[in-house]
């Protein structure tokens, strides 16, 4: 959760150990939750068993509140966690899809690999059904490519595609969880009308979701500016460049951008920033950045954060890659870029076959 092997906390081995046990552990609360049960998961599409709106919605609000509080602390990096990429009319159809064969098999995945593990038949057809889905969808893959990889916008969240801060984008989902709770309880006999510790639950999300409106701050977007402008300047020794790596100083470590300085966000508060200075922020990705920025941008500084963050300096700037079949401007982009890796000690590689440079991106594009 930390993320902890992107952090270098847990090695190769560590990572493989760690992963059976979560998904044990997620195995077992969701048996314990009643959610082996196709009856009572396809309750919720006839209102007569709320069971699974209710743990789903009470893990979502734990995990985004926890992991919103836990990022403004510093504990966990928001940038280290994967993004899966938005593609509006794919996936739209793959959810009525999905809803739809929830539904009549009153099991999804996770589900029915539970009721499965349970004995229970009906999780084991469930099972075979996807795993003839999978086939279908391999053997007819070539003829709707095209529509599956169509409405790309990329990885982008609902918050920044509709103009609000994070922060209001965790309190309207509260809001809206809290709300379906109390319908929940309503709608369910089996709850008791006096609730105490549900109650007192539901106050504290509130004032964690109230107090993220205003910890978050001003909504106004960031100005950028990209690794290659970036390394220009660099290159050009630009005598009023100061660059700021908001990493942990053992990622700092491991790889940094030449000249830049290793500062905590809360650090920044407490450092000089003349008018004078450019200030460009960098961390894994933009987020932590941008929350600086703001912070650099109050104080009155000519601050930008790096578009993509670390990582998109690591692939246009220190190790750019040129397809085997890469077009002209490609070529040319790269000859660009080439300059800047030799400058700053990387490797261009070249005569890379495509499939492998897509691979990173596709490997984990789509997960449930």
């Amino acid at each position: 959760m930390m993320p902890l092997s992107e952090t270098g906390m847990f090695g190769p081995l560590a990572t493989l150990a760690a992963a059976p046990i979560v998904g044990f552990a997620f195995g077992w609360f969701l048996e314990r939750g009643g959610l082996a049960n196709a009856r009572k998961l396809a309750g919720q599409f006839y209102l007569t068993d709320l069971t699974v709106f209710k743990v789903m919605f009470s893990a979502l609000l734990t995990a985004m509140l926890g992991a919103f509080w836990l990022d403004r602390l510093g504990v966990l990096d928001l940038d280290l966690v994967y993004l899966p990429e938005t593609f509006v009319f794919p996936q739209a159809v793959g959810g009525v899809l999905f809803g739809a064969g929830f539904l009549v098999g009153g099991l999804c995945p996770g589900t029915s690999c539970v009721a499965a593990a349970s004995g229970r038949l009906d999780g084991l057809a469930v099972i075979g059904g996807m795993l003839l889905g999978v086939l279908a969808f391999n053997l007819t893959f070539d003829w709707i490519a095209p529509f599956y990889d169509s409405t790309a916008l990329g990885q982008v969240r609902l918050t920044d595609a509709i103009g609000l801060s994070r922060g209001a984008g965790v309190a309207l989902v509260t809001a809206v969880a809290l709300a379906g709770f109390a319908v929940a309880s309503r709608l369910d006999s089996q709850l008791p009308t006096s609730n105490v510790q549900g109650r007192a639950l539901a106050l504290v999300a509130a004032a964690l979701a109230v107090a993220a409106v205003f910890a978050e701050g001003s909504t106004m977007p960031p100005r950028f500016i990209t690794a290659p402008d970036l390394a220009s300047r660099i290159m050009r020794r630009d005598p009023d460049l100061r660059i700021f790596d908001l990493r942990t100083a053992a990622e700092f470590e491991r790889f940094h951008i030449a000249g830049a300085q290793q500062l905590s966000p809360y650090s920044l508060r407490r450092e000089p920033l003349p008018p004078n200075w450019t200030v460009v922020l960098y961390g894994n990705g933009e987020s932590r950045a941008a929350r600086a920025w703001a912070m650099a941008r109050d104080r009155g500084a000519d601050a930008f954060v790096l578009r993509g963050g670390v990582r998109e300096w690591f692939v246009r700037v220190y190790e750019p890659r040129l397809a085997t079949d890469a077009t002209p401007a490609e070529r040319a982009e790269f000859e660009q870029a080439a300059g800047f890796s030799r400058f700053f000690g990387g490797k261009p590689l070249v005569d890379v076959p495509r499939n492998l440079l897509l691979a990173a991106a596709s490997i984990r594009r789509r997960g449930c």
